[in-house]
């Protein structure tokens, strides 16, 4: 028998001080940093950086990773060529924890891969075998890509979301630092947040649901209601902030063990094509799916009671996203012609068949015609 880890990755919060130290312990002779510049002078890591360098033989890859693609990671690939590194450390979004992962999974030594293979390896879901340990560090709190099998890859030409699925990307490291979390902008901070909740009621909701998903589900669930809007008030609490890098890990774990389901499959074309924020783009269709998944999934009303004094999913979503974040689609310049096109790129194997209610394209217009 072949068993999946419920949670290989070992988990640290850390201040930014104690990353430093941290970092310096690790037990490799080469490393890979993916760090872009900007998030060099945000987190003001010169000293940290220079610590890595004189510790280890360092390849820094600084280029901003947004939404990876087949080009980025051939890029990527091609700088390490005869670097033969034991490790990836990652400080940054969900986007550059995949960026890390994808660079595991297609990584051979001495062997230049071009973008046509990449994409023949992600249509078979197939990855490199190498002994490459991942280091994640951060920097959001709502992707859960600190602890998750996964990374999503984003076709060059759009057309498509790729999904690289295997024990062997999950990161063998993780520091959570509160601190660099709490430099978020207010948008960031919201998107980043609903993304973790998304993550936490799909997972709740799942086809593979079990008790213990949702036990950790309804905990992250529970923890950003309470904590982000305070968040928001008070932006740079590190205290709080560590609330919500808590929900973070906790829907990350509960997802991991789930996947996925209707929202995040119609929020794929909504970012792939238009450009929506994914937080975004996975909190259009929150409330309506779960009012369609309602009487479908066990401990249903464990999970509405938390949003009961908030007047109910949809209401608390308006109320935290205020002005600064739109769940409609009329203000992404996307037209009521085209929901059609997007509901019809909308299913995809694995998300979408999750859900415990089964939905046509019908269905998913409807849903998205309601957030118009």
């Amino acid at each position: 028998m072949v068993y999946s880890d419920f949670c290989r990755t070992n988990i640290e919060f850390v201040n930014a001080g104690q990353l430093q130290d941290c970092c310096l312990r690790l037990p490799y002779r080469k490393l890979v940093l993916i760090m872009s510049e900007q998030a060099h002078r945000r987190y003001r890591l010169e000293n940290f950086v220079h610590a890595l360098e004189e510790q280890y033989e360092l390849l820094w890859i600084k280029e901003s990773v947004s939404y990876p693609t087949q080009g980025m990671l051939k890029s990527g690939l091609d700088a390490l060529r005869g670097f033969e590194p034991e490790a990836i450390l990652a400080v940054g979004g969900g986007s550059a924890i995949d960026f890390a992962k994808g660079m595991k999974a297609f990584y051979n030594s001495g062997e230049e891969v071009t973008a046509g293979a990449i994409t023949e390896h992600l249509q078979k879901k197939q990855i490199r075998e190498n002994q490459i340990d991942i280091i994640a560090v951060p920097t959001t709190a709502g992707t859960g890509a600190e602890v998750t099998k996964w990374a999503t890859i984003w076709d060059d030409d759009k057309r498509c979301k790729y999904s690289i699925d295997q024990d062997a990307l999950k990161p063998d490291q993780a520091y959570i630092v509160p601190e660099f979390v709490a430099q978020a902008d207010r948008k960031l901070t919201i998107t980043t947040g609903l993304d973790s909740m998304a993550h936490a009621m799909e997972a709740y909701w799942s086809k593979k649901s079990s008790p213990l998903v949702r036990g950790l589900a309804r905990e992250s669930i529970r923890t950003t209601i309470q904590y982000l809007e305070q968040i928001l008030r008070n932006p740079s609490d590190v205290s709080l902030r560590e609330k919500q890098c808590v929900a973070s890990v906790l829907s990350g774990l509960a997802f991991s063990m789930t996947r996925t389901t209707a929202c995040h499959s119609i929020s794929y074309p909504l970012t792939m094509q238009y450009h929506i924020p994914h937080g975004t783009a996975v909190a259009m269709t929150l409330a309506q799916v779960a009012e369609r998944n309602q009487g479908a999934f066990e401990e249903e009303e464990e999970l509405l009671a938390l949003f009961a004094e908030h007047g109910g999913i949809r209401a608390y979503l308006e109320r935290v996203c205020g002005t600064e974040v739109s769940l409609n689609l009329r203000d992404y310049q996307i037209t009521k012609e085209a929901i059609a096109d997007i509901a019809h790129s909308s299913f995809t194997l694995g998300r979408m068949d999750n859900n415990p209610v089964e939905l046509d394209a019908e269905d998913v217009i409807e849903i998205l015609e309601s957030t118009y």
